[in-house]
């Protein structure tokens, strides 16, 4: 990617010629500058990817650790529906009564122990996603 300042320069006319003009330059070139110097981080840095290529030791026990992570996360999820699937099946009682209130707190539960379900090993399906992903 190569970066051209001549379509950046100002134009100057007579409203803009003087000590503001030469303000106005100034700062043009300060911004050329610093847009050079980025590139140039830019360009290194994308270099060196591309001949390193290979992740660390570090980078891989991260990587394995987010995927272990989002794979106990998305078990929690299919818990939590099938849970609230089967909560349906129950019958409801009136005895507390059914309000709002009770509805969001059961949601809540369901949520957590759903976690909690997942984190302790669930019914495999995070392990499975996991072998898959790495």
């Amino acid at each position: 990617m190569n970066i051209t300042g001549s379509y950046l320069m100002p134009q100057m006319n007579s409203t803009n010629t003087g000590a503001k003009g030469a303000k106005v330059l100034n700062e043009e070139a300060s911004f050329q500058e610093q847009l050079k110097s980025a590139q140039t981080k830019l360009e290194t840095s994308s270099a060196k990817k591309k001949v390193t290529g290979v992740m660390t030791d570090a980078e891989v026990a991260q990587r394995n650790k987010e995927l272990r992570d989002a794979s106990v996360q998305l078990e929690a999820i299919m818990l939590k529906m099938m849970y609230n699937e089967m909560y349906k099946t129950v019958p409801e009682n009136k005895l507390f009564g059914d309000n709002n209130a009770m509805s969001i707190y059961r949601d809540m539960y369901h949520e957590e122990l759903t976690k909690k379900m997942a984190e302790a090993g669930g019914i495999g399906l995070a392990d499975f996603i996991y072998k898959q992903l790495v």
